[in-house]
């Protein structure tokens, strides 16, 4: 009688460890990293090293960084993996570097709102403010309606038609201008147009005097909230709405990919 062998070569156990090990390299970083790094931290043979890295850029754990040739970073499907143990709780965190960077840039104040599902509404969970500063108080946890403002309806938009109708049901006048409910035939055309380009922009809808430019950000489930910089409609931005509308966009794309989403790839 003949036993059958179902243990793992150890050379494919090897190369599990190493897999592991090198992500472990990668996510502890503080930027992408080269082949020599990864070999000298890991004390492989630099072929070793690539070989690896080429072995997990196969399956996107790994993504050649937009820095430079020669460069790796962590890729879309390490962070869609990490964002099945994350808690909503730690969205807002995870969301606050991109907040910061896009604040700098600008010098502008910048938010995540969140998608309050039990509430068919939404709030402010995270904020960074630039050196501009706002005339108007904005209030973090606070529900807000989702038909009013860019930051409502860059989430709004990609509810489906049932939900959408429901939020339309109870929503009020305007809370910035006091202003009437548009026709919901109305409301859908402009839920139809932020979907067509990716953002939505406003004024003085959900705050007084506020401009607003937002863009939605999903996790593998859908949409969970968006981003959303705000301005004094007052206020000319030197840099231009295109180049604000433009970074509030790859910053959404980019922490949507942080959270686990993953855009269908055409063949």
């Amino acid at each position: 009688m003949t036993t059958q062998n179902t243990s793992t070569p150890a050379s494919s156990t090897g190369t599990v460890s190493r897999a592991l090990q090198l992500l472990a390299v990668l996510a502890e970083s503080n930027g992408p990293v080269t082949v020599k790094q990864v070999s000298e931290q890991m004390g492989l043979a630099p072929s070793t090293a690539h070989r690896l890295l080429n072995l997990l850029r196969k399956e996107d754990f790994v993504a050649v960084a937009s820095g430079g040739s020669g460069l790796y970073s962590i890729g879309p499907e390490f962070y869609r993996v990490a964002a099945q143990v994350m808690s909503a709780e730690s969205r807002p965190a995870l969301a606050q570097k991109s907040l910061d960077e896009i604040a700098s840039e600008f010098n502008e104040t910048v938010l995540f709102g969140m998608y309050a599902v039990s509430e068919s509404a939404m709030n402010f969970a995270a904020i960074a403010r630039g050196e501009h500063k706002l005339q108007y108080q904005i209030d973090l946890h606070k529900p807000m309606s989702l038909v009013w403002g860019a930051s409502g309806k860059a989430i709004l938009a990609y509810l489906d038609q049932d939900t959408i109708e429901r939020v339309y049901a109870k929503a009020e006048t305007s809370p910035a201008q006091d202003a009437p409910l548009p026709p919901l035939e109305t409301l859908l055309a402009d839920l139809l147009e932020v979907r067509q380009n990716g953002y939505a922009h406003s004024m003085s809808e959900k705050l007084p005097d506020a401009r607003g430019v937002a863009a939605p950000v999903f996790d593998n489930r859908g949409i969970v909230g968006c981003i959303c910089l705000t301005m004094p409609t007052t206020r000319v931005p030197s840099a231009g709405l295109s180049a604000i509308t433009e970074a509030v966009i790859h910053h959404a794309e980019k922490l949507s990919e942080m959270f686990g989403y993953r855009h269908r790839k055409t063949k």
